[in-house]
């Protein structure tokens, strides 16, 4: 009897062992399909993932090559070189009446300086595109600024005038003209991507060095930030009405010396120039490539 129940605790002993390996290998071997299937799964999906990545990165350098070879076009189309053949030439200003100050200091120090904002105002048809004309004249003349326009016709400005269309397209440590700044930058849009960027270019103007000048017949056309910029002013004979539009302080300027003005009324290119330096009255010669059409350079412009 005891040898028969050895026998049977080593059977039962042998079929418990195989039974359980059975199970082991049985789960070993689902586990290692779910593990296969899990692996097969993410492959594929991290497959899928390179491929939308890589087609992605693809899209976005063919996306910035077009926008390169856009800006590229867009500058070539912008930015244009005068027509005229001409050598700058010294400006001729006559000192008419001073009340503070020396011209010629004045002068020395907006050339000499990295950078100087400057505002010309005054009635249609007095002079104001021809004294700005001048001063650009004399910037390419004594300083090595790349000198830029802003409203002009490139076929009526010499070779050494880059006409643009854009601020943007303005290079640091130049000069720039802005004709007619009341219809390219009005106050009645001082939101406008054109009015922010002009409020900063001024804010950082000397940081850039950047000699920047702006025309305008009255001054309430002209944002508020570029009028608190200003290092000075170039005030023309105003029309009947004007000074009653004025912003305040261009008001009681053009009232103080009213008197002075209507004295010399017959002087050609007659200015009021307003700055730290120099205070007092000028005239000027037409600049060396000076045409009227200079003078007309919105004649066609239509506001939308």
């Amino acid at each position: 009897m005891p040898k028969r129940k050895s026998k049977s605790v080593k059977v039962i002993k042998f079929i418990s062992k195989l039974i359980y390996k059975l199970f082991y290998y049985i789960f070993l071997g689902v586990f290692y399909i779910f593990k296969g299937i899990y692996l097969g799964i993410a492959y594929i999906i991290k497959k899928i993932k390179n491929k939308k990545t890589k087609a992605q990165d693809n899209k976005e350098i063919k996306n910035n090559e077009e926008s390169e070879n856009k800006e590229v076009k867009e500058e070539k189309i912008e930015v244009k070189k005068g027509k005229i053949k001409n050598d700058p030439e010294p400006i001729d200003f006559k000192i008419l009446k001073t009340k503070q100050g020396d011209f010629n200091k004045f002068l020395e120090k907006v050339f000499t300086s990295n950078s100087t904002i400057g505002i010309i105002l005054g009635a249609r048809g007095t002079g104001k595109s021809a004294i700005g004309m001048c001063l650009l004249e004399q910037f390419k003349l004594k300083t090595n600024k790349k000198i830029y326009a802003l409203g002009f016709n490139a076929n009526d400005l010499p070779t050494w005038i880059n006409v643009i269309e854009s601020i943007d397209d303005v290079d640091n440590g130049s000069a720039l003209l802005a004709d007619e700044s009341g219809i390219e930058f009005s106050s009645r849009e001082s939101m406008s991507d054109k009015n922010k960027f002009l409020t900063n270019l001024l804010l950082v103007a000397r940081h850039k060095d950047l000699s920047v000048l702006f025309i305008s017949q009255n001054s309430a056309n002209i944002e508020i930030n570029a009028i608190r910029q200003a290092d000075f002013l170039i005030l023309k004979p105003s029309s009947l009405l004007q000074k009653d539009f004025e912003r305040k302080k261009i008001k009681d300027i053009y009232e103080e010396v009213q008197e002075q003005f209507d004295e010399l009324k017959e002087e050609k290119g007659l200015a009021y120039i307003y700055s730290h330096d120099y205070r007092g009255f000028i005239s000027n010669s037409l600049p060396s490539f000076w045409s009227q059409k200079v003078s007309k350079a919105y004649q066609g412009f239509k506001k939308e």
